[in-house]
């Protein structure tokens, strides 16, 4: 038969086994690329959280085309 103390330790190690979890789903990697414009050739960098946010279209910040390539 489990003890009461037993039980309390075994529900906080599984609380805490669940927060370490959810910490862990929180950790975003962030992502550095660099873009230049082909019609201005003004160069920049952007922070994305992931590659995938970075293939979507970029406008050049400098004279706002879509002609764009990430260098």
């Amino acid at each position: 038969m489990i003890s009461y103390d037993e039980e309390k330790e075994e529900e906080e190690k599984e609380d805490e086994d669940k927060e370490r979890q959810d910490d862990e789903d929180d950790i975003v990697e962030e992502v550095n690329m660099s873009f230049a414009c082909e019609d201005c050739d003004y160069r920049w960098e952007a922070t994305f959280e992931s590659e995938e946010e970075g293939d979507e279209i970029q406008y050049c910040p400098m004279c706002g085309t879509s002609n764009t390539t990430q260098i």
